[in-house]
């Protein structure tokens, strides 16, 4: 092989060398931007994914915090009815005792026929008429049959509703004292008694510290 043969095929296998190189010059920027795109997909993929993964435990975490939350605020709203009640039931049952003192008369400050009295006009008015049937507890009964004690209360009671007053005392019933009144026909009653009272004051006192508690 002669010299200038030599040359021509270093030359062209020089050619070939650089063409490779360039193809695979060309083939890398090719595969670089390819791979880029794909390479930023892939992370936005995966930015979301964990953006997903994070909302989805958010989610449960929120769920879980909503449900302790929620069995507190049960657990924390029936203490408050407990310890509402028993401080409600202290309350009327130290007024219940007290009363039970009144009506026997030991309680000096307070005078229980006034009170009697004051119940039987307020029950005969919410009646009306001029002829009444009176209950009251067998203590109660004793006065109200006393001449004196009978006579004061129809004075009262014609001076109140205006009239004569036919008044007629019954035989004892169970009360811890007021009383209860019907009219003669026995269409209308009232009932007066101290333990109803007591009742509605503590209905109405509940309702108010339920509402302010926020609960029922």
């Amino acid at each position: 092989m002669n010299q200038s043969t030599v040359e021509v095929e270093a030359r062209l296998i020089e050619r070939i060398v650089e063409r490779r190189n360039a193809l695979l010059a060309g083939a890398e920027t090719e595969a670089e931007n390819i791979l880029k795109p794909a390479e930023e997909e892939a992370r936005k993929i995966t930015e979301e994914e964990d953006q997903q993964i994070l909302g989805i435990i958010g989610s449960e975490l929120r769920a879980i915090r909503d449900r302790v939350l929620g069995r507190a605020n049960v657990e924390g709203k029936k203490m408050l009815v407990e310890v509402r009640e028993q401080a409600i039931t202290r309350g009327f049952d130290e007024a219940e005792k007290r009363l039970i003192r009144i009506v026997a008369g030991e309680d000096e400050s307070i005078d229980y026929w006034d009170i009697l009295k004051r119940l039987i006009v307020e029950a005969c008015s919410g009646i009306g008429g001029g002829e009444f049937l009176i209950s009251a507890n067998e203590r109660d009964t004793r006065h109200l049959k006393r001449r004196a004690r009978a006579r004061e209360v129809k004075e009262l009671l014609s001076k109140t509703l205006g009239g004569d007053i036919d008044l007629v005392v019954e035989a004892p019933t169970e009360c811890l004292g007021g009383v209860i009144v019907r009219n003669r026909k026995g269409t209308k009653i009232f009932y007066n008694t101290l333990e109803g009272k007591l009742l509605k004051v503590r209905r109405r006192i509940e309702a108010e510290i339920a509402e302010v508690l926020g609960v029922s």
